[in-house]
């Protein structure tokens, strides 16, 4: 783990001096919820701002509209339609302890729920992500290698990593369904806290990077 920290820090440190707009991730400001308004800024930071919104007007908001804005990011902003209604109901609906209990099971949707809860203390876990944080090991060869869940993709480039990623990975310590999410934001707070950022900073990064890391 430790480890696994520096070569993080590394990686952020190298990223993230650029000036280019290194976040790929487009918002469509016809889907917006109401009361929220986005700049003409790069679209690292609107969607830094979306994130800081969408919590503020959730922490202030009674639970209908809570329920409409954690649908929106998971739906409209994240593109994920596949969970049936009364699991996208859970994500709307649960405090945050209980989805985390969840595990691997709908991560890529309950980490987006939890976002809105408090962005400045948990951050979204997607294939993309843990597909850099694998990979980062394996770039670098790292002595101890921690193999964090390996998650469906829509990426044909992630879906191909990850079937070469099972074949090297055997030999790898496996991240517990009920760890995995607690080391990662570990990892992010750290990280975040020795460069001065924040942790939805370094989530977007290993975001944005993961498919030029499995090159």
């Amino acid at each position: 783990m430790e480890e696994l920290k520096k070569i993080l820090k590394k990686f952020c440190i190298e990223n993230l001096k650029t000036d280019s707009d290194w976040y790929n991730w487009t918002i469509k400001d016809e889907y917006l919820p109401r009361g929220i308004e986005m700049s003409n800024d790069s679209r690292i930071q609107r969607n830094l701002s979306l994130k800081e919104q969408l919590h503020s007007k959730w922490s202030e908001s009674d639970d209908k509209t809570k329920e409409e804005l954690i649908e929106y990011y998971i739906v409209r902003w994240g593109g994920i339609r596949g969970n049936k209604k009364e699991t996208l109901d859970i994500y709307k609906k649960s405090p945050s302890q209980e989805l985390i209990k969840r595990g691997i099971n709908g991560v890529s949707s309950w980490s987006k729920a939890l976002v809105l809860h408090d962005c400045n203390k948990y951050a979204i876990f997607d294939a993309r992500v843990s597909t850099s944080l694998n990979y980062l090991q394996v770039i670098n060869n790292t002595k101890e290698k921690i193999l964090f869940p390996v998650l469906p993709s829509q990426n044909n480039k992630i879906k191909f990593a990850n079937r070469k990623l099972k074949e090297i990975s055997k030999d790898w310590k496996k991240v517990g369904n009920n760890e995995f999410y607690s080391l990662y934001l570990e990892l992010l707070f750290v990280t975040a806290k020795e460069l001065n950022t924040n942790i939805s900073i370094i989530e977007m990064l290993l975001f944005a990077k993961s498919t030029d890391l499995i090159k």
